[in-house]
């Protein structure tokens, strides 16, 4: 199968404009999908031997934010965006990230009135010319007692410190020192769940299902929508109004809950960036056979393609007892995967639940 990286522009400006394929200069590609997060994080370098130093120092001043979509045979196996760029350049290492501790482009200041010593915020301000281009990055600086001109000062300084992702050079300048290494591209990437954190749950929201409450909590973000969503009747409130939450931590916070069963939930961002949620698997779904993941019927599963929420039964363990009551993933001889990495071109690792260990399959 093949698998290509293509680049996309960002989508605070145009949601379907191709800019370029990485596919012939991603060095050492590799991925991560969660049950509880779906699409998450991602990596790769470029080198002198595919890229000239010109079209490095191009790549790290446009391709911060843009997106970037895996492909398998035509397949869309992965999406996320471009949230960090590390350029070494003649022996200095150069950084611009989208952070939102190191860039927001709409700040707020809650803080304590010295007049009334009432808890109060200023206003949001925002920088229009960043998040026409990048998107909205909130944030909410929390203080003690000040005056409101006192507050409102420091919300206008974030704004003008922080509200571009500015270059910055990553390490100590050193002189007298002679550098080898060689000019490259470092390139983070990440699933749209983490843009979901750019904005922030600042109100409560009443007792309601839980399925309803990250319906609500998808549509407040800037770039998710809710998707295929089951419904889960356990009722769960948002408390929000004392201390603001980012989105997706309160998703997060909701999805683990379960249900009213102490059933096991999953959810997060895939394709098309919907908000999935649905019951964990509960039945065996991959036999793991001789160092490789198969299906029910014994075929090879594609790398690329292996999703985690799945339940993967080692054929030649000893252990094979399950507890009384128990469910399928409480058997030795099963794992439930709770994280699935692909490295390309064919490797792959798989976390399951409780940590302890990990499958790795292909050729890495």
């Amino acid at each position: 199968m093949t698998v290509s990286l293509l680049l996309y522009e960002r989508l605070a400006q145009d949601t379907n404009r191709f800019v370029k394929s990485y596919t012939h200069h991603a060095r050492d590609w590799g991925r991560s999908i969660r049950a509880v997060g779906g699409y998450w994080m991602g990596d790769f370098t470029v080198g002198p031997e595919t890229m000239s130093r010109a079209k490095m120092i191009e790549a790290f001043n446009l391709d911060l934010g843009r997106r970037l979509v895996e492909n398998t045979s035509g397949v869309e196996s992965w999406e996320g965006e471009i949230i960090e760029i590390e350029l070494m350049l003649r022996g200095i290492l150069y950084r611009r990230t989208l952070d939102p501790e190191r860039w927001h482009n709409k700040v707020k200041v809650r803080y304590t009135d010295e007049s009334t010593g009432n808890s109060t915020a200023t206003a949001w301000g925002e920088e229009t010319d960043s998040s026409d281009v990048y998107g909205e990055s909130c944030y909410i600086d929390l203080i003690g007692e000040t005056s409101a001109a006192a507050a409102t000062a420091l919300r206008d300084r974030r704004l003008a410190e922080f509200a571009f992702p500015k270059s910055v050079p990553a390490g100590s300048l050193s002189f007298g020192q002679e550098s080898f290494q060689e000019d490259a591209l470092r390139v983070r990437c990440a699933g749209y769940a983490y843009s979901m954190n750019r904005r922030f749950q600042e109100s409560d929201i009443a007792s309601a299902a839980i399925s309803t409450q990250l319906a609500a909590l998808a549509g407040n973000s800037e770039f998710v929508t809710a998707g295929d969503i089951d419904t889960n009747s356990l009722s769960a409130p948002v408390k929000a109004s004392d201390i603001p939450q980012r989105l997706w931590d309160a998703a997060e916070e909701l999805i683990l809950m379960g249900d009213a069963s102490g059933n096991r939930w999953v959810g997060g961002v895939y394709k098309g960036r919907k908000f999935n949620y649905c019951p964990a698997q509960t039945s065996v779904t991959h036999y793991w056979r001789n160092g490789r993941l198969t299906d029910l019927i014994g075929r090879p599963v594609i790398p690329s393609l292996i999703w985690p929420n799945i339940i993967v039964q080692i054929s030649d363990t000893p252990l094979g007892v399950t507890p009384p009551g128990g469910a399928a993933w409480d058997s030795p001889r099963n794992l439930w995967i709770e994280e699935v990495e692909f490295i390309a071109p064919d490797g792959y690792r798989l976390m399951p639940y409780g940590g302890g260990g990990e499958l790795i399959g292909g050729e890495i």
